[in-house]
């Protein structure tokens, strides 16, 4: 199954914080997992603000950073230029920062999952009426029902 991802989520992949296993099954389920090419800019800016936070180390860091863009972790990267129409739409129908609406607007046109472990982000888009099969983080499980 394809299954859209956020940095929320990813960052989960390289380091214990809360919902690391529901993020890691995404990778043992060997879901489709497809981002806009953005998340390799969000991924280093989030690991960039853990790294002088001191949450993480510089090593752990870089890491993330290099290793965000392998294909055992991202099949297929949407390209931003195609999507930042209907993320500037989403964004003004929701309230939401366009820069959160790529990752909706890129679920949308694939007709996949988005899973985020942003609440607040899926249910302004539920509110909205937004057609975006949104999952939380913390209801993984409910893929499976797809």
């Amino acid at each position: 199954m394809i299954v859209v991802i956020e940095p929320g989520v990813a960052f989960k992949w390289f380091v214990e914080q809360p919902l690391r296993p529901e993020a890691r099954a995404l990778l043992e389920a060997r879901h489709e997992l497809v981002a806009p090419d953005i998340l390799v800019a969000d991924m280093a800016e989030l690991a960039w603000k853990k790294a002088v936070s001191g949450e993480i180390t510089t090593r752990q860091a870089e890491s993330i950073v290099r290793s965000i863009g392998l294909p055992a972790f991202i099949s297929t990267f949407v390209e931003s230029a195609r999507l930042r129409g209907r993320a500037l739409a989403l964004a003004l129908q929701c309230g939401r920062p366009v820069h959160d609406c790529f990752y909706a607007a890129c679920a949308e046109e694939l007709s996949a999952p988005l899973v985020s472990s942003d609440e607040a982000f899926l249910q302004a888009l539920a509110l909205e009426d937004i057609a975006v099969r949104g999952v939380s983080l913390a209801r993984i499980h409910e893929l499976a029902a797809a």
